[in-house]
């Protein structure tokens, strides 16, 4: 989602919109975004997919933590 999308020069906000959505649709909302807001990831980089991952992980366990 975070990736394709019809700019070629990106569109960062439709895809964080998006991933929000998407999470939303699923019951999963966070209570923080700002490690995700704060960093670029790049498609065509090997790594860049698997850190976006973990840093929704990082905000999803922060917020499962408030939680309990």
């Amino acid at each position: 989602m975070c990736y394709f999308h019809p700019f070629d020069d990106g569109n960062a906000r439709a895809a964080f919109l998006t991933l929000l959505f998407v999470l939303a649709r699923e019951g999963i909302t966070l209570d923080g975004v700002s490690l995700l807001r704060r960093v670029s990831f790049q498609a065509d980089h090997p790594d860049d997919p698997p850190t976006l991952a973990r840093y929704i992980d990082v905000h999803l366990s922060e917020t499962r933590r408030n939680a309990d």
